[in-house]
């Protein structure tokens, strides 16, 4: 809100001290920009004379929960819950209680706004998230479930199904859930995003690339959708649009280690040797024990016939990851290329005893 809306409301409640729904709206705008003191001060004016003001209670505790001087707001909230029974407070008794690490108290008092308002599908939905934040991922699935018994619509409890279903490790439950989400709700970028991460773990490669194009069209034109579609589009095959959006993440995020690998492999794949090596050197100096950045270096030092180069590359990559035989077996093939035949047979007998 613009600071004039602030001095519209801050006008409107000298007019008349005693409106507490101007006064709501003032505080929600001054918590929205930061304004904290002042937030607090007028609520503090208002409680002198109406102490017992259940809303204004309410407005206080998230104030004080935003600042994290988490003792005070749970003693307002406790305070709230005893002026009127509902489950108003209960729910920010276990927001406070959550971020504080009290899963416990979180759930206990989850349940008892669950006792007041038994059908409340959003009581259920705050419950889940309580339980996956505690990774009790079996209760938080039930509670997400009675969450959509009373609100099929909750297009937020399919998604945080999602997620546990791939904590799991079953992404197709939780390609089921997502796509259910974005069925409800196609506006969430972040939904579509990880819908199409799934797609691309499981080699549905058409699919990965749709989601990752509609979530930055939904304006999550951020670094990692970029990355994240430049991968799809490479496991594809269409490197050259893999390129684009690796560069275009990189804009963004220039440190990015693995943007700087894909790019890096993205050109090798095209023979794009110099560009390649270049590539994975940016990758090594922000990821200086990557074996396989070294490992793929390696290789585009070969193609530009750099072989000493390229065996310094295959030595680092063995000796960050002794187990990897074909950094031996490219190791060999560059001493090969040097005309070090010693060297080059005993790479390759280090191939035969790692080779499963």
């Amino acid at each position: 809100m613009r600071d004039t809306d602030i001095r519209g409301l801050k006008a409107k409640l000298k007019k008349n001290p005693e409106d507490t729904g101007v006064l709501l709206s003032l505080v929600g705008a001054l918590r929205a920009g930061g304004k904290y003191d002042q937030a607090i001060s007028i609520i503090e004016r208002y409680l002198a004379a109406h102490p017992d003001q259940f809303d204004v209670l309410i407005a206080y505790g998230d104030v004080l929960a935003d600042l994290k001087t988490y003792d005070e707001a749970v003693a307002i909230f406790l305070k709230a819950s005893g002026i009127r029974e509902c489950a108003a407070p209960h729910y920010s008794l276990a927001k406070v209680y959550d971020l504080r690490g009290m899963h416990d108290e979180a759930i206990k008092a989850h349940n008892r706004a669950i006792e007041i308002e038994p059908e409340c599908a959003e009581a259920y939905y705050r419950l889940g998230m309580t339980y996956a934040r505690s990774e009790k991922f079996e209760d938080a699935l039930l509670a997400f479930q009675k969450c959509l018994k009373y609100d099929q619509s909750c297009a937020k409890a399919y998604s945080e199904m999602a997620l546990i279903y791939e904590k799991k490790g079953n992404k197709d439950l939780a390609a089921i859930e997502l796509r259910k989400a974005v069925e409800i709700d196609a506006s969430n970028a972040q939904w579509h995003c990880n819908l199409g991460a799934i797609y691309g773990d499981q080699g549905m490669f058409d699919e990965a690339i749709e989601e990752f194009r509609v979530a930055i069209n939904l304006g999550g034109d951020g670094a990692e959708e970029h990355y994240n579609l430049g991968v799809a589009l490479s496991n594809k095959g269409d490197v050259e649009e893999a390129i684009d959006e690796f560069l275009e993440s990189l804009k963004i995020e220039p440190k990015s280690s693995k943007a700087l690998f894909q790019l890096g492999l993205a050109y090798l794949r095209k023979g794009l040797h110099a560009k390649s090596a270049r590539s994975f050197i940016k990758c090594l100096d922000l990821d200086v024990d990557n074996a396989k950045a070294y490992f793929y270096l390696g290789q585009a030092h070969l193609g530009k016939g750099e072989v000493d180069h390229a065996i310094a590359s295959f030595e680092r990559a063995v000796a960050i990851q002794p187990s990897d035989w074909r950094s031996y077996y490219y190791l060999g093939v560059a001493y090969d290329h040097k005309g070090d035949m010693p060297q080059a047979k005993e790479a390759y007998r280090r191939v035969k005893s790692l080779r499963p």
